[in-house]
């Protein structure tokens, strides 16, 4: 089957006048800008600290996490002290959506 998709012509000076914040948005792609905050790899054999709190239904089971991975070394007092603080502070799912089960099953099933 083929995909049905919408179609709509309009020249520039009308376009501008019904949609003139996206127009200008569009028209001004200097003055736009965004911020990146964090890159995350998509390897499963990267999972970090982060991935595994966001596999938690509670704070205790993250301080575990935390607790555990800092006394094996894989991750610094610093930075166990920085996500703890943000854990305490900000709460369990400032570090994104919980992810339930089968999400690492179904993002990298073609990956194997």
């Amino acid at each position: 089957k083929t995909k049905r998709r919408l179609v709509m012509e309009y020249d520039k000076k009308r376009f501008r006048e019904e949609f003139p914040h996206l127009a200008k948005e569009l028209e001004d792609v200097e003055g736009v800008r965004v911020q990146i905050r964090g890159v995350r790899t998509c390897e499963i054999k990267d999972i970090d600290v982060v991935r595994l709190i966001r596999r938690c239904d509670r704070e205790e089971q993250a301080i575990e996490i935390i607790e555990y991975l800092k006394k094996r070394g894989e991750i610094s007092e610093e930075y166990a002290s920085q996500i703890l603080k943000q854990l305490k502070e900000k709460g369990l799912r400032s570090f994104g959506s919980k992810i339930s089960w089968g999400f690492f099953e179904k993002e990298y099933r073609n990956n194997f």
